[in-house]
């Protein structure tokens, strides 16, 4: 990134920490983890639920125009799930967030966003029941739809979920690339602009305020989560430019309390 945010001291003790972590991280990592295993899982369970789906549809004709407004709910779960259970410490989901909080966005920062190796995996995918615990969050709707209008509806639903799932984690994966190996990335409309703005909310003072979409930018841009001052269209074709951040968040330090920097691990930072 190109835009400074906080002082150098800071700086280097977040890649110094974050540095510390990662090598603890895969010194822990259990010998029997492999991530192309976890990353299979991942894709047997919502492929095989997809498959199941695509099997059973006949016929659907305009019944597949209901893939847009199942895609845009997935979009707002997404983006509240992230903003409100994954950043902040809910009864009974603490350890989706400590999860979250004190390994993904300890080993990731906007400092080095990348990964080497399948040991670190781990810390990039969704834990293995979290597939199958979005297929499953699907199917009530997906009974709902399946008698208010046919079984086809139903069907597409849990496709259009599974497909939603592939796609975050996809796209997600895309945004912890090397830029210097990947360099074709930067170019490709929307997808630059998930990866610029997932970097920002890598960073440390922002994680729990800003860019909570790990895919298309369309409920930041609406609930005004976006660190971009544009609309709808201007924020999911921003592409890599900084341009338009936010004038309040571009110069400085945003002075947010990071638990895990500024108050020796306690959890209670600000949150907006």
């Amino acid at each position: 990134m190109d835009v400074v945010f906080q002082d150098a001291s800071r700086d280097r003790r977040e890649q110094e920490r974050q540095q510390i972590f990662r090598d603890r991280f895969v010194a822990e990592t259990p010998p029997w983890y492999h991530g192309a295993i976890h990353l299979g899982f991942t894709l047997l369970t919502t492929g095989v639920a997809m498959w199941l789906c695509w099997t059973r549809i006949h016929n659907a004709g305009l019944e597949w125009l209901l893939v847009i407004p199942i895609a845009l709910f997935g979009n707002w779960i997404e983006w509240a799930a992230h903003r409100y259970i994954l950043h902040r410490p809910v009864k009974g989901l603490e350890m989706i967030y400590k999860r979250h909080c004190t390994v993904h966005h300890q080993f990731f920062t906007h400092h080095d966003l990348t990964y080497h190796g399948h040991k670190e995996w781990r810390a990039l995918l969704f834990p293995p029941f979290a597939p199958l615990g979005f297929v499953l969050a699907a199917l009530p709707p997906a009974l709902l739809l399946g008698v208010i209008i046919s079984a086809n509806a139903g069907y597409i639903t849990v496709f259009t979920m599974a497909a939603y799932y592939l796609m975050y984690e996809g796209l997600h994966t895309l945004s912890h690339l090397d830029d210097a190996r990947h360099p074709y990335l930067k170019y490709i409309p929307l997808i630059n602009t998930v990866r610029r703005m997932h970097t920002i909310h890598h960073v440390l003072g922002f994680m729990q305020t800003r860019n909570f979409n790990l895919t298309f930018p369309i409920c930041d841009a609406l609930f005004g989560t976006s660190d971009l001052d544009r609309g709808l269209v201007g924020t999911l074709f921003n592409g890599n430019s900084n341009a338009h951040m936010r004038r309040d968040l571009l110069p400085h330090d945003p002075g947010i309390a990071v638990p895990q920097l500024d108050s020796g691990g306690s959890e209670a930072a600000k949150t907006v």
